[in-house]
């Protein structure tokens, strides 16, 4: 998630003209990158949590046996 957002941030901070490139009127390509890094972080939890809750809660529960 760092590497993505920061990647983001380092494009808004020093290639704004490619961030203001229109890909379809209205929406240009910094405002759908914006989404992607709001949706990939949606994704990056929802991974993280799934694969958590099988491996770290079996270990819990063999822990608390």
């Amino acid at each position: 998630m760092m590497v993505i957002y920061f990647g983001f941030i380092l494009l808004v901070a020093f290639d704004i003209p490619l961030l203001g490139t229109l890909i379809i009127p209205a929406l240009s390509l910094g405002m759908l990158l914006g989404v992607l890094v709001i949706l990939s972080a949606w994704v990056l939890t929802w991974t993280y949590v799934r694969w958590a809750n099988r491996h770290y809660d079996v270990s819990v529960r063999e822990l608390m046996r």
